[in-house]
């Protein structure tokens, strides 16, 4: 069984069997989780299945070997009614080969007639897809057809078919003598196991049976033959994907359990606890970074403040600010106020157009030798490559061009940070001594692994490879050089972090802190100032995710000044300053889907026990 479907099966088992512990259930009729959980077969239509069992007869002897481990011996006398048409070879019989932690090794098998001849099979061994369950396939019949009545004698050997509660109050055989995975209807369902004189000494009374659908749990009756350790499943009729299961339990310790059964610390606890602890010491390790990365940061005093230094771009202010929002359309702007482009709405002149809400947006270069950073300059190049004056680039709504455009600007801009020294990468010598312990602790748990996928038969091979992946990828994050902040950087976030505090705060406090002494040495503070202060800043704003709220500002100064015309988007003077908020919103957010854009590819499709809940069972169904 692969890796995955053996991980379905054990969690369908332990969240089974946890449900019935915490509900408490009699130790008569508290049994362990179901082997066989998976979904029944739906092909009832298909040609093979239609047909019917006259009776199905399961007679099961258990007996112990010399280890004292649980034997079974089963024979199946199962009668079917075949149509008289070309439709069906035989019968295929699947037996699961595992349960609950161990193999149950089906072997000697044979098939034989009513009469007691030989009768032709073939077996097979596999995975079931629908049931996702180890199997041995028994398929009888040659290539020529059957029709009519035809009996069909299996008979094979398994081991470990008793069961130790984890309760530890009883041992159990708990079985499915007739699988639930079957299309067709019986008329005459019957039973019978015999214990060895030895088991039967060891039986507690405690018994029942169910039949049904999976998880019914309405009984069926239970005899108690003449023999000692005989017990018989009255006769009854059952429906297609409806069961017949048995319990019966006996004294603590009655069998000797496989050893994979048996709990060993070695291979089933040790290995959860050391891939916690790798776990925990790459834990420890990414700690160590974040506090490294936190302390290159510093937590100085944020003083509010306008003036951003022309080195620092949108391009480059992002990732230094540790900005939410993307970089491109904040650039794109601020190319705008530059004057070495101007936002149009190309199409404006369009009455149907000019009232939409959402206008097509275009940028018209101006004047490229206005850029004050080459940062600035590859982002006209990226856009206009032959640096025509007067040339007008119309902002796509889906192009994976500009996509690819608007993302390498983004990359240049965190580059160029690195670059100019804003950045570092450096490694964090406790996050490399943690991410060693990780490695060590992960290749010893490659071992337990080994050992566990050929030894048990558990979820904790699976859990620790789980584990050992996070440990292991946790580690090698904290032993790797991460980006931190340079002196140089830290000085620049925090004053990137004062203008984001001068946009957020209120107007009348900016209108002091423009006021104020240490500014009014450096310019008059006329509206037109103010007015071209408040426009620098908008990128910002943008990149802060603070635009609405900063365009209303600017409206407000626009409607102050009625002279003052923004040459940078002639468009919101033409339709009202109102609207300057969500022009500016819009313009983000075309930017932004239109530089995530990505071409998509079309795919060409689109008593606490119950029935089914014990070992056995398995698939029947036409060859």
């Amino acid at each position: 069984m692969t890796a995955p479907r053996r991980l379905r099966v054990l969690l369908a088992t332990a969240i089974a069997g946890l449900a019935l512990t915490l509900t408490g259930a009699p130790a008569a009729t508290a049994l362990p989780a179901p082997q066989n959980a998976g979904a029944v077969r739906t092909d009832s239509n298909s040609s093979v299945e239609n047909f019917r069992y006259s009776s199905w007869d399961v007679d099961v002897d258990v007996d112990v070997t010399d280890e004292g481990r649980a034997i079974a011996n089963i024979t199946e006398t199962i009668v079917a009614e075949f149509p008289e048409t070309e439709q069906n070879r035989g019968i295929i019989r699947r037996i699961p080969q595992d349960y609950l932690g161990a193999r149950t090794d089906p072997r000697n098998i044979t098939v034989t007639d009513a009469r007691g001849a030989s009768v032709p099979f073939e077996v097979e061994r596999g995975s079931d897809d629908e049931t996702d369950s180890a199997f041995v396939g028994v398929l009888t019949g040659t290539d020529d057809y059957v029709h009519g009545r035809q009996t069909y004698v299996l008979n094979y050997t398994l081991d470990d078919v008793i069961l130790h509660r984890d309760d530890q109050r009883a041992d159990e055989f708990y079985w499915d003598l007739v699988p639930l995975n079957r299309a067709q209807a019986i008329d005459s369902a019957t039973g019978s196991v015999t214990f060895s004189p030895r088991l039967a000494a060891q039986l507690t009374g405690a018994q029942r049976c169910y039949a049904g659908a999976f998880e019914a749990q309405t009984e069926c009756t239970l005899e108690t033959g003449d023999a000692p350790g005989s017990i018989t499943v009255a006769p009854l009729p059952l429906a297609p994907h409806a069961g017949l299961t048995i319990a019966i339990g006996l004294t603590s310790g009655a069998v000797v359990q496989p050893s994979t059964r048996l709990p060993n610390f070695a291979l089933d606890t040790l290995p959860l606890i050391l891939g916690g602890t790798g776990i925990a010491a790459s834990g420890v390790g990414l700690a160590a970074v974040a506090i490294q990365n936190r302390k290159r940061r510093g937590n100085r005093t944020v003083i509010a403040q306008y003036d951003v230094p022309a080195e620092i771009p949108p391009l480059i202010a992002g990732p230094i600010a540790g900005a939410p929002k993307p970089t491109p359309p904040a650039e794109l702007v601020h190319l705008a106020l530059l004057g070495v482009t101007r936002i149009e709405e190309p199409r404006a002149h369009d009455a149907a157009r000019s009232k939409k809400k959402d206008p097509d947006l275009a940028l018209r270069l101006l004047d490229p030798t206005r850029t004050h950073d080459v940062l600035d300059a590859e982002t006209v190049a990226a856009l206009f490559p032959d640096a025509e004056p007067g040339t007008v680039y119309e902002i796509p709504k889906e192009d994976s061009e500009f996509s690819d455009a608007m993302t390498r600007l983004a990359a240049s801009g965190s580059q160029a940070a690195l670059d100019r020294g804003y950045f570092e990468r450096v490694r964090s010598p406790l996050g490399v001594a943690m991410g060693w312990v990780s490695l060590a602790l992960v290749a010893t748990l490659i071992v337990f692994i080994v050992l566990g996928f050929t030894t048990r038969l558990s979820l904790t091979p699976i859990i620790t490879v789980g584990l050992a992946l996070i440990a292991g990828s946790l580690g090698l994050i904290g032993m790797l050089p991460h980006r931190v902040l340079t002196p140089l950087g830290a000085d620049t976030r925090n004053v990137l972090r004062g203008v984001r505090e001068f946009i957020r705060v209120a107007e009348a406090d900016r209108i002091t802190m423009l006021q104020s002494v240490r500014t009014a040495e450096r310019r008059s503070e006329g509206n037109t100032d103010v007015i071209q202060i408040y426009e620098r800043l908008l990128p910002y704003a943008m990149l802060f995710g603070l635009e609405r709220e900063w365009a209303q500002a600017l409206a407000t100064r626009y409607r102050e000044d009625p002279s003052y015309l923004p040459l940078w988007y002639p468009g919101v003077a033409a339709g009202g300053f109102d609207r300057l908020d969500s022009s500016i919103s819009q313009f983000s957010s075309s930017i932004s889907a239109a530089a995530t854009y990505s071409a998509s590819s079309s795919g060409g499709s689109t008593g606490g026990g119950f029935a089914g809940g014990g070992g056995g069972g398995g698939f029947a169904g036409g060859r």
